[in-house]
């Protein structure tokens, strides 16, 4: 795993979330596919507390708002999104107790 050389700039608020999802019914499969069909073939690469995956630059719109509809639901998830040139990388980190609920949703299916 590749560590963080940046600093936690929130105070790592998203560590003492309780984690649970507000999504209910048929949400948290709806979601779970919405984030299969944006990141079908990203690179995935393990970091401390989640994953980086890296995604074509023209799918930085819709990764930011499906980020922002997840951390409605989930707020102790902590998305990060860089625009690097022809790229966008995202990282996704949870809690420890949040792990498996993180690697559902972002591994490859």
């Amino acid at each position: 795993m590749e560590p963080d050389p940046r600093p936690d700039d929130d105070g790592g608020r998203w560590r003492g979330m309780p984690v649970a999802r507000s999504l209910t019914g048929d949400g948290p499969a709806e979601r779970a596919g919405q984030w299969r069909r944006l990141l079908g073939r990203a690179e995935r690469e393990e970091i401390t507390d989640g994953m980086r995956l890296t995604l074509p630059a023209d799918r930085a719109a819709a990764s930011t708002a499906l980020a922002v509809d997840e951390q409605r639901c989930c707020p102790f998830f902590d998305f990060r999104l860089h625009l690097n040139g022809s790229v966008v990388k995202m990282e996704v980190r949870a809690p420890a107790s949040g792990a498996a609920l993180l690697t559902g949703l972002f591994s490859p299916a």
